[in-house]
Order: C-alpha cells, then sequence, then structure tokens
C-alpha cells in the first residue's frame, strides 16, 4: 500500500517485491552526526570503556566463536552488549564480558577508547553491513569487518577499513594493527574522511530518500 518502501538489507529488495511492494529502495546504514564523531579520551574514560581490542553488540554464538578464537590466541577482548554473560558460558582471562548494552555518548566513548573495533555481521539477520559498520568509522574508530561486497563498496580496503574473511586471518589483523599505530590511525582518520565525503550520515541518507521520492512524485 506504500509507493516506496526503503530498506538497509539489499536481499529485501526481491523479497518485497515478491511480496507485492510496488517500489523497493536499498538505502545504507547511516550515522548521527551529532552522537558518532571523534573523541578526545581521557585515561581514565579509557579504563572505564575500552582497551586494546573491542567488541559492541548483541550476543550471537558466531560472534561468541570468533572472539573465543582471539582470546585463546593470546588476544584480550572487551566486550559490551547484552545476553552475553547469560548465553556465552565460555569463560577465559583474556575475555572481558561487560553484560550489558551501551548507548549514546558512552558508546561514542566506547568506540575511540578501543585501539581496534570488531564488527561481525549478524547472521540470523543476513547481513552484508550493518549500523557499527559506518558508525565506528564516523567515529574515527579503528575497523576491522568482516568481508564482504557493501562492505568493500563503502570502504577501500586497507586504506579505511580493515577486512578479514575467516579466524585466522582477523587473528593476523588484530596481531599486526595491534603494533603499527600509526598505521592503524591513518586508516582510522580515512574511514570518517570517507563517510563524510560520501554521505553516509542520516542527513545524507534522508536527502537522498526524499530525492527518490521528489523523482517518483514528478514522473505521476
Amino acid at each position: 500500500m506504500y509507493h516506496i518502501y526503503f530498506t538497509t538489507k539489499s536481499y529485501g529488495v526481491k523479497e518485497l517485491e515478491a511480496l507485492g511492494a510496488p517500489r523497493v529502495v536499498f538505502v545504507g546504514n547511516a550515522y548521527d552526526p551529532n552522537t558518532h564523531r571523534p573523541m578526545k579520551i581521557s585515561e581514565e574514560e579509557r579504563k572505564r570503556f575500552g582497551g586494546t581490542v573491542g567488541f559492541i553488540g548483541d550476543y550471537e554464538i558466531e560472534r561468541a566463536q570468533s572472539i573465543i578464537f582471539l582470546v585463546q590466541h593470546g588476544i584480550s577482548v572487551r566486550i559490551w552488549g547484552p545476553n552475553w554473560g547469560r548465553k556465552c558460558r565460555f569463560r577465559h582471562p583474556n575475555m572481558k564480558i561487560e553484560g550489558k548494552p551501551i548507548w549514546g555518548v558512552d558508546y561514542t566513548r566506547a568506540i575511540c577508547s578501543f585501539d581496534v573495533n570488531l564488527v561481525f555481521l549478524r547472521k540470523i539477520n543476513r547481513d552484508f553491513q550493518t549500523q557499527r559498520s559506518i558508525e565506528i568509522p564516523a567515529c574515527e574508530g579503528f575497523m576491522i569487518a568482516e568481508r564482504t561486497e557493501e562492505h568493500l563498496n563503502l570502504f577501500e580496503e586497507g586504506k579505511e577499513a580493515v577486512f578479514f574473511d575467516s579466524d585466522e586471518e582477523l587473528l593476523d589483523m588484530v596481531r599486526y594493527y595491534m603494533t603499527h599505530a600509526t598505521e592503524r590511525m591513518r586508516i582510522a582518520v580515512a574511514g570518517r574522511e570517507r563517510c563524510l565525503k560520501s554521505g553516509y550520515s542520516n542527513h545524507d541518507r534522508i536527502k537522498e530518500m526524499l530525492a527518490t521520492v521528489k523523482d517518483l512524485c514528478e514522473k505521476d
């Protein structure tokens, strides 16, 4: 019954059309420029929110398996997000589970407090990108994410973000960038510049959507 249906799920276009939606448009995820921005972090804030390697997000078994692989190979990982304390039975000295979500400005503080921010896509959602895919670079956080065609279209690999296909490749990437701070910072800065240049903010995405609506109205 709607003239246009916008979705952030690329696979949803054909599925929604098959359900009878007359026009379906895929739009990428976005960030809020008032919230997701670079922040100067004190040492106290880094201790409270961050660390060397971090993940922010809900529990999912595939995510847990990748993090367990890292901690078993000597990488300390701090986790913010719901359900980890209840669903993840595995415990390890290198694995710090906060057991609660983190929102708003504290979410930004956490991103800016980690040297390395991990991004795992939600398998149950069939994601090829997620909100964190945009929010972390927008905060000028260094991001290592799963390699997908959509991620590669959003950020240039090795220059604006870093991607992986396997736990072994992820481990190699984490080990490398933990000890190459200058290169890590250069990629983080370039990632934010890409967000600004390519129009990944909520405001820019809405402008795209309104332009699509205007075009449809003019044709009608």
